[in-house]
């Protein structure tokens, strides 16, 4: 499996575990959720992981986990104080709704790899946390990969907002994948490049949909 994916399916396992382990240390949040995700995901034969099988795991794990708002202003960077408050939900929800399409695919393909961690170091607010770890593949290869995390206020949850993959940031990568696509947006043509933007995140998702169930 592709390096990214495989990280991708470990982000996505832990937001569908973390509402269970609410109220613990960092550290132990993300061993204890992607210990218990591996392990479920290692159970299932290859014919239960069919897409629907998988999307409605997401959705119903994942999904309410998410620091949905969070994740989508690092995409948006600069472009998300342009966008109207009903822009920036749209986003939230497309941007959503692509990833997960996108890569739901990915647990199919998960199996054998391992992780390790080291516990957390936490910012001098105590607020965020980064947790660093290995990913050790079936061939061997070993990929860093740290953990992102911030406690809301509201709840006292700690919440994953980035993975950080051999140095590389994954709401960086996005945020360069959207500054690409908004190029040349300024507050004149925000409204109109916005919405250009929101219907090609729809169509994209869409089609990566109809492809899965075809």
């Amino acid at each position: 499996m592709n390096m990214l994916r495989t990280v991708f399916v470990l982000f996505l396992a832990f937001f569908g575990a973390t509402q269970a382990w609410a109220g613990k240390d960092p550290s132990e949040v993300v061993h204890s959720a992607t210990n218990e995700l591996i392990s479920e995901l290692n159970k299932m034969t290859p014919e239960e992981r069919t897409d629907d099988e998988v999307r409605r795991l997401v959705m119903t794990y994942i999904v309410p986990a998410i620091y949905q708002e969070r994740i989508a202003k690092g995409a948006l960077g600069k472009y998300w104080r342009l966008a109207k408050p009903e822009q920036r939900q749209s986003f939230i929800d497309r941007f959503r709704e692509l990833q997960i399409r996108t890569y739901s695919g990915a647990f199919k393909a998960f199996s054998g790899e391992e992780l390790s961690f080291e516990d957390a170091r936490l910012n001098d607010k105590g607020n965020k946390a980064l947790v660093k770890g290995k990913l050790v593949q079936t061939n061997g290869n070993v990929i860093p990969i740290d953990f992102r995390l911030f406690q809301s206020k509201k709840d006292q949850q700690w919440r994953v907002y980035d993975a950080v993959v051999s140095g590389l940031s994954m709401v960086k990568t996005y945020r360069e994948q959207m500054s690409e696509r908004l190029q040349g947006t300024n507050p004149g043509n925000a409204d109109e490049r916005m919405n250009a933007l929101l219907n090609e995140l729809k169509a994209e998702a869409d089609a990566v949909s109809a492809k899965q169930t075809s």
